[in-house]
């Protein structure tokens, strides 16, 4: 069945690494991102009156804080909702598997240095639905795609109504030039699929004999990942479901500057939703701890707001991001039955392929 004999012929799979380096804790990029994580924490404390800050914190209204937790919780369903749509062009899966798999992933993401979860997400749905991990994949690059550029149309929308601030601005006409060198390379394979696959065909002449059969089948799965992009229906669901994730992330900021009686326009939300989705993908600790409250302080600086109170708000912020995501990523692991050491393999497999090419 497809799913099960995915590995490459020819090329035996290299066993787990022991210990810390198994999770990524023993590479060079957990040393590069505490680098990151230390600096950024010295300047989001630099100058803070804790005092202030603990006053900030006391004002906190949980009603405002409940409401936020679960607004946070209602866009992780629906970045569920949206993959499932994705995965839906071959196999769907049900929702609590989509749901449990993804808060999986979000959990890698969040807390391992080696940022893995979208490859541990292909492995483990590939291998809980007996489908092509390579399709699996695919479907969370189109998922990633979307994002971007439900991205650049938020800073778009910010630019019509205010500044950008020039460390913000850069980043934005990045993200710009990645989506002018994506869409037409999907639409491409799209719409040639057939025309990609004699070329593959005739590649993997030149490649050993055990090989060629495997590289066909697997650019068809690939391929077949991007059928969305084919199909006006699920096509308007993929935007659809997009606009829904964003919104409610938004809205999640905005719940939080509520619950601190802090008095800033949506903009503010919006801008700060940005700033987080593209600063928090530099190399940082587990957690992102030190970056996540230092981009959050400068983010309100821009709107004139206290650093202790921005600090105040970047702690709650935090909590109310990172603690559902581990919550969540715990259930999704008991909820599929998914153990530590098959965890461990879906990191290795990746992290090796990585490494070994």
């Amino acid at each position: 069945m497809p799913g099960i004999q995915e590995e490459s012929p020819g090329k035996e799979i290299r066993p787990a690494e022991p210990g810390l380096h198994r999770w990524g804790l023993g590479s060079w990029q957990l040393w590069v991102g505490l680098a990151f994580s230390l600096v950024f924490l010295v300047l989001a404390l630099r100058g803070v009156d804790f005092g202030e800050t603990a006053s900030a914190l006391r004002r906190v209204n949980l009603i405002f804080l409940s409401a936020a937790v679960a607004n946070y919780l209602l866009s992780v369903a629906a970045k569920s909702a949206r993959w499932r749509l994705l995965l839906g062009t071959r196999k769907t899966p049900s929702f609590g598997r989509t749901l449990s798999i993804l808060s999986v992933g979000l959990m890698v993401n969040a807390f391992l240095p080696t940022r893995l979860g979208e490859f541990a997400r292909a492995y483990l749905m590939g291998e809980a639905e007996t489908d092509s991990k390579v399709y699996v994949l695919g479907t969370v690059a189109v998922e990633k795609a979307s994002d971007l550029l439900s991205l650049l149309i938020l800073i778009l929308l910010l630019l019509s109504q205010m500044a950008l601030p020039e460390w913000l601005a850069d980043p934005a006409r990045s993200t710009a030039l990645v989506l002018v060198i994506l869409v037409p390379c999907f639409i491409l394979l799209v719409w040639q699929r057939d025309f990609v696959l004699r070329i593959v065909d005739r590649v993997s002449h030149l490649v050993p004999v055990a090989w060629r059969e495997w590289l066909v089948r697997q650019t068809g799965y690939g391929l077949a990942s991007l059928d969305v992009i084919r199909r006006p229906r699920q096509l308007i669901g993929l935007f659809g479901w997009s606009l829904v994730v964003w919104s409610l992330s938004a809205l999640t900021n905005y719940l939080v500057f509520l619950s601190m009686r802090i008095a800033l326009p949506v903009w503010a939300s919006l801008l700060l939703l940005a700033v987080l989705q593209i600063g928090t993908a530099v190399p940082s600790s587990p957690g992102s701890i030190g970056v996540f409250q230092y981009l959050v302080i400068l983010t309100l600086s821009i709107f004139g707001m206290d650093k202790n109170v921005a600090l105040g708000y970047s702690l709650i912020l935090y909590l109310v991001i990172f603690v559902p995501i581990a919550l969540l990523g715990i259930w999704g692991l008991w909820h599929e039955k998914i153990t530590w050491s098959k965890l461990t393999e879906a990191m290795t497999r990746f992290s090796n392929t990585r490494k070994h090419g």
